[in-house]
C-alpha cells in the first residue's frame, strides 16, 4: 500500500497541499455531478470559494480546530479539518481523498484523526454534512459511527433535499 502518514498540516506548503485537494474536490463534484453544477456553485460559491480557502488556517485555528494533510508514499492524497460548531461541539469539514488513494483506508483514518484530536481538545461530539449522492461517503460515516440527524445551521431551500446531516458522540 505505501506508508501513510497523517499530520497537522501547519506549515504553509502543507496548507497549500489542503487548498490544492479542495480544489480538486470541487472539480471531482463539477465532473461526477455535471447535472448539479448550479447547487454546487450555490454551496462552493465560485466568488467565495478562494477566499474560503485563503482563511483555512484562521478558521480551523489550534485549538478550537485543525486541519489534517494525509500523505501517501510522502506525496499528498488526502485533507480533513474540523472546527467549533457550538460548545463543545465539532463540525468536520472538508474531507476529500485523491483517486490515487481511494479504496486505501484513507479517508476513515483521516476521520479517525479528526474525531481524536476533536476529543483530546475537549469536544464531546462531532457533527458534519455531505451529499445525497456521496454514498461511499455516508457509508463511511455510518461504519465510523455517525448517526443522521436534522440540519444544525440554516440550510438554504436549493439545497435542502441534496444535504444529509450526522453527529456522532466522541
Amino acid at each position: 500500500m505505501g506508508e501513510l502518514t497523517i499530520e497537522l498540516a501547519e506549515s504553509p506548503t502543507e496548507v497549500a497541499a489542503v487548498r490544492d485537494l479542495c480544489r480538486s474536490f470541487r472539480q471531482w463534484l463539477y465532473d461526477n455531478y455535471p447535472q448539479h453544477r448550479p447547487v454546487v456553485d450555490l454551496y462552493y460559491n465560485p466568488q467565495k470559494f478562494e477566499a474560503l480557502l485563503a482563511g483555512l488556517p484562521q478558521i480551523h485555528e489550534r485549538p478550537k480546530g485543525a486541519i489534517f494533510l494525509a500523505r501517501l508514499d510522502g506525496e499528498p492524497v488526502g485533507c480533513v479539518m474540523h472546527q467549533e460548531q457550538a460548545p463543545g461541539i465539532a463540525e468536520m469539514k472538508r474531507l476529500f481523498v485523491s483517486a490515487a488513494a481511494r479504496g486505501r483506508g484513507v479517508a476513515a483514518a483521516l476521520c479517525e484523526a479528526s474525531m481524536a484530536k476533536a476529543k483530546a481538545d475537549g469536544y464531546l461530539s462531532m457533527r458534519l454534512d455531505t451529499g445525497i449522492l456521496q454514498t461511499a461517503a455516508q457509508g463511511l460515516y455510518r461504519r465510523l459511527g455517525f448517526r443522521e440527524r436534522d440540519a444544525y445551521y440554516p440550510v438554504p431551500p436549493e439545497l435542502e433535499q441534496i444535504l444529509l446531516f450526522f453527529e456522532r458522540d466522541l
